[in-house]
């Protein structure tokens, strides 16, 4: 991991250095006339963070965290190609062997466009989910819902946009459909198990984006298929709709996963032994986020969430039912104390309940409750543009 920080700073140092200096990449093209940025900026999250947990509820700590220091790096080389480098430095983990990466960079890739039209990504991206709440900014999102708490949303690919007119956008994605080994993804297969790795483990996804009404009415769609082991399927639909007019947005995104395999292991890891294989599971999940700027420094989040994850059929570890049904409420306020929304405060409190399962073998989370006050700010450290 240490590594992982020395190469971050060695690239941006490099950034700062060919900035100042002129020897750049940027500096050496052909063309001193083409049009070339470079966007760094530094993304930070800390709270204090009061949690409750069990029922009734009981105070378990409270402390100080950074729930997220980010660097982002992007912009142009030439009017037709960019390119964007993200990396959190608050989250610890190993070199994946399937990538041979981190988990912590969520973006390293260049994007080519072809014309007006047509455009490729390559590299590591997100992959093409729908909905509002999954393609917001990490850092501005407080909790996410079921789904999008468990997608390995970062894998490396390529994407094919298709822009016919300004407000409709179609894409075309293959990613790799894991970032580490087969049995990491899933579990270890019971001994005796037919279950093999699939030969193809990749993801293949379309997406729709579009807006109507000067941009007041957006809307985010996707579709999402792949194997997670050889002759199992996972196929997920997922869609978002944004109402925005003036002071006021809301935004309604669902989530539906079927799949052969428990892939996003959030049943598996409810279980009584979550190393095992689960097989046959649902997922859904359905949230609506409101924000009010009701003064211009000032703005009012209300926020719910519902998740059901269920198995549709038994299977050797697993009854068929529901295993996991939960209610979650997020409430709070923002205060931007600077003309431009880069800094903002806030104050939230966020309840989640969880009903009984019907099956046996999956372990209830308990009730819990957090009430978190920070601050979340985009610092623009450099913006060079000639």
């Amino acid at each position: 991991m240490k590594k992982n920080y020395v190469l971050t700073i060695a690239f941006i140092f490099t950034c700062f250095w060919g900035c100042l200096s002129g020897s750049s990449l940027f500096a050496q093209s052909a063309d001193e006339d083409i049009p070339k940025s470079v966007d760094l900026s530094l993304h930070l999250r800390p709270a204090y963070h009061a949690q409750f947990n069990g029922t009734p509820l009981e105070f378990e700590n409270g402390g100080f965290k950074f729930d997220h220091i980010i660097v982002d790096v992007g912009g142009q080389v030439t009017p037709k190609l960019s390119y964007r480098y993200l990396q959190r430095l608050n989250k610890v983990s190993p070199i994946f062997t399937k990538e041979n990466l981190p988990s912590t960079i969520d973006y390293a890739y260049l994007k080519y466009a072809l014309n007006n039209l047509f455009s490729i990504t390559a590299g590591k991206q997100a992959l093409s989910v729908g909905g509002f709440e999954y393609n917001k900014y990490p850092v501005d999102v407080y909790d996410y819902s079921g789904i999008s708490n468990y997608i390995t949303c970062y894998l490396t690919g390529m994407q094919v946009a298709f822009t016919p007119v300004q407000n409709q956008e179609f894409s075309f994605q293959i990613v790799n459909n894991r970032m580490g080994t087969w049995r990491e993804a899933i579990g270890t297969p019971q001994i005796g198990s037919q279950l093999e790795a699939p030969t193809l483990p990749l993801y293949y996804s379309l997406g729709w984006n579009s807006n109507y009404l000067d941009n007041a009415l957006q809307l985010r769609y996707a579709a999402n298929i792949t194997s997670p082991a050889k002759g199992k399927t996972l196929v997920m639909v997922s869609g978002g709709q944004m109402w925005q007019s003036g002071p006021f947005n809301i935004y309604i995104d669902a989530f539906f996963q079927h799949s052969e395999i428990d892939y996003l292991g959030g049943i598996r890891n409810l279980t009584i032994s979550p190393q095992n294989v689960v097989e046959n599971v649902n997922y859904f999940s359905l949230l609506g986020e409101a924000n009010y700027r009701f003064q211009p420094q000032w703005n009012i989040l209300l926020k719910c969430f519902y998740n059901n994850f269920s198995t549709y059929k038994s299977s050797v570890f697993l009854d068929k039912g529901n295993c996991l049904t939960s209610w979650n409420y997020q409430g709070g306020i923002e205060f931007y104390p600077m003309k431009d929304d880069n800094l903002h405060l806030f104050l939230i409190a966020t309840f989640k309940n969880y009903l009984e399962p019907a099956v046996a073998q999956v372990i209830t989370p308990d009730d819990s409750f957090r009430i978190s006050a920070g601050f979340i700010y985009r610092i623009p450290v450099l913006s060079l543009k000639r």
